[in-house]
């Protein structure tokens, strides 16, 4: 690790961000949390780990009292979602990214870990083993994808100023406490025939909770030669689509019924959905189905993670089918004790 000083965690009441949070603290190191959710705030305080609220976009001041004296950060903290309203993700996404550089920079942090998306590399087609250096498409498919990627250009000009910053790049993070992933896929299967995008079964590349924890970890103890370099994080364990799926919800108890639907029709219905959501409501409204969505589960993005293996000695171990399942069986017995489902 970089020393014994405080480590700041942004998107602390995420997560990521939380995980990374409670294994730091685990391991004995002093951690500061932030984040805008009170609730998860108390539970962080509840667990001996000091939170503070801040907003990010809106409060520098406040966020550079965060990071003085603190040795590290770890900017987890984004606004991550395939539709919204464009003034939102920039304020998450750009301008939280731009103040914490700031912030960094003025309090003399010595080590920054920015957490990025290989969603900044997606592409309406098949890509298979990607590495750090590809180019993704040049007009971006949301403004997610925008916004990611000028949060990267504004790390790497930091960086081309002498900050100390690691980016890494987490694919379809999971697991326990996920409130993304997986409940999007079970409530998706709880509203009948689960659709599949097109002929074929793509390969869905995924990163186990634990894993994308100790590759920050990693990163915060990567040598000064890692400076500037973006790494690509998953598993390591890709799967088809159908396996996948047919694991999660065998496991979670639900019946398992596939629909295929032509890839331009789901496009089609896509693109009418977003003109709604843009007519009359603003970007309020989310589309229960958007292009993006469609390409992400139609095509397979796998990564390259031999980079990360060779410089941050990252050695993911999950066998994610195993994962999926226990993920799957958690769900399943909070719902029949009563509960909403993990």
């Amino acid at each position: 690790m970089v020393s014994a000083q405080r480590i700041l965690i942004t998107g602390a009441t995420g997560f990521l961000g939380g995980a990374v949070a409670r294994e730091l603290q685990r391991q004995g190191y002093p951690v500061l949390a932030t984040g805008r959710d009170l609730r998860k705030g108390q539970a962080l305080t509840d667990a001996g780990i000091a939170f503070q609220p801040c907003d990010l976009s809106a409060d520098p001041v406040a966020l550079r009292r965060l990071t003085d004296g603190c040795a590290a950060v770890v900017h987890a903290a984004a606004l991550s979602a395939p539709w919204g309203r464009r003034a939102a993700f920039v304020a998450a996404n750009v301008q939280a990214t731009e103040n914490v550089v700031q912030a960094c920079e003025n309090s003399g942090v010595r080590r920054l870990v920015h957490i990025s998306s290989p969603s900044v590399l997606f592409d309406f087609a098949e890509q298979s083993a990607l590495k750090e250096d590809a180019t993704g498409r040049a007009r971006p498919a949301n403004d997610y994808i925008a916004t990611k990627r000028a949060a990267e250009q504004l790390i790497a000009a930091a960086v081309r100023r002498g900050l100390n910053a690691v980016v890494l790049r987490p694919k379809a993070l999971f697991g326990p406490g996920d409130t993304t992933l997986l409940p999007r896929m079970i409530r998706v299967a709880q509203n009948g025939a689960f659709p599949l995008f097109g002929a074929g079964d793509p390969l869905l590349d995924l990163t186990w909770i634990g894993d994308a924890v100790q590759a920050v970890l990693a990163a915060l103890r990567a040598p000064s030669r890692c400076q500037g370099r973006v790494y690509h994080i998953t598993s390591g364990d890709p799967q088809p689509r159908s396996v996948v799926l047919r694991t999660i919800l065998e496991a979670c108890g639900l019946p398992v019924r596939f629909r295929p639907i032509p890839i331009a029709t789901a496009m089609t219905l896509a693109g009418l959905l977003e003109c709604v959501s843009r007519a009359f409501t603003l970007r309020r409204w989310e589309p229960p189905l958007t292009r993006y969505t469609v390409g992400a589960l139609a095509y397979g993005q796998t990564l390259d993670i031999s980079a990360a293996r060779t410089d941050l000695s990252y050695a993911p171990q999950t066998d994610v089918l195993a994962a999926l399942k226990r993920c799957g069986e958690l769900w399943r017995a909070s719902v029949q004790a009563g509960g909403k489902g993990a």
